[in-house]
């Protein structure tokens, strides 16, 4: 390649992510739709992923000792392990969980608003519902990060799981927060465009007996897709989790299932189930064509690794998986 046309070449890529940064919601249109799926290389131990991709390099987030950070500068190929995001618990953090253990953090979600990184994460204890999501922001994902604090918590009395947190903003700039995990389901809330507080009534927006976690909303055009983890996870090779989706019209629901049935009564499509080597997929987040979820290493005797998917739309405007 000549270095006028690199120059050309590298002047336009810039142009598309500077465009994607200022205006997140143009993320989905500028996405490279071409692009080759990635078998992740390096350190790529991840639980509970979350994708940011920053021009060039890709930022992922996992549940881990002080929120565990991945980073990549080849597009999502190879992957290196920054330090953590907390170095010590914020103080509420005690108080809000006192069964919550030293820095066991959970379920990051990462996203860009006003200029600012922002991650949204969990604090919990295994099987319980007592819960807190926290916030926490900085100028950069590899940056110097402040806790913002309280977003949202649940009590033994609740029949929710303030864990699992996903943030979902809207063309009309509405946000919403989507979390949950077994108990009464996938809870939804708007949140105020400046404090990141919850207003207004919550509400269930789908539900499963059998174990439902890890939301993940999308809009595609006219529809808006929710993407959660069924069954269970953190069983190593014994895990069962598969990723499944539904859509609506609106952001609030109804979801349905690709043969009509509520995602209040259970519906949902699989999309993604397990394999020989790798066990029980889940914890998704679709950013643009991409799915990165983890999985269990059957291999490796069970180690939960970053997994990443390509996706496709077919002509009813279903996401499916890109096997090439």
């Amino acid at each position: 390649m000549s270095a006028r046309r690199g120059a050309v070449r590298a002047a336009f890529w810039t142009a598309r992510w500077a465009a994607c940064l200022a205006v997140p919601l143009l993320c989905l249109a500028l996405w490279p739709r071409a692009a080759q799926a990635v078998e992740p290389q390096g350190d790529t131990g991840a639980h509970d992923p979350t994708l940011l991709i920053d021009g060039p390099r890709w930022f992922v987030f996992t549940t881990g000792p002080g929120l565990q950070r991945l980073v990549s500068d080849d597009a999502g190929q190879s992957w290196k392990r920054l330090k953590p995001l907390f170095e010590q618990a914020p103080a509420w953090w005690q108080q809000a969980v006192p069964e919550h253990r030293a820095l066991d953090v959970w379920a990051p979600k990462l996203f860009r608003h006003r200029g600012r990184v922002w991650v949204l994460y969990s604090i919990s204890s295994f099987g319980k519902n007592r819960s807190a999501i926290g916030l926490a922001s900085s100028d950069a994902p590899d940056g110097v990060w402040r806790d913002e604090g309280l977003v949202v918590a649940s009590g033994a009395s609740d029949n929710f799981n303030a864990i699992d947190a996903d943030l979902h903003a809207e063309p009309d700039g509405r946000l919403w927060l989507s979390y949950g995990s077994f108990w009464g389901g996938i809870r939804l809330s708007e949140l105020d465009a400046d404090t990141f507080r919850p207003r207004g009534e919550p509400r269930f927006i789908a539900r499963r007996k059998g174990g439902i976690e890890a939301p993940t909303i999308v809009r595609r055009g006219a529809w808006v897709y929710l993407f959660v983890s069924y069954d269970l996870c953190c069983r190593g090779v014994d895990s069962t989790y598969n990723i499944r989706v539904g859509r609506a019209r609106s952001v609030e629901g109804p979801f349905f299932d690709r043969d009509g049935k509520a995602m209040m009564e259970a519906g949902a499509t699989l999309l993604l189930a397990g394999g020989a080597r790798w066990k029980g997929p889940g914890h998704q987040d679709v950013v643009g064509d991409w799915m990165v979820h983890h999985a269990y290493d059957a291999e490796q005797g069970g180690k939960p690794h970053l997994r990443m998917a390509r996706l496709r739309w077919s002509d009813e405007g279903w996401p499916e998986l890109v096997n090439d």
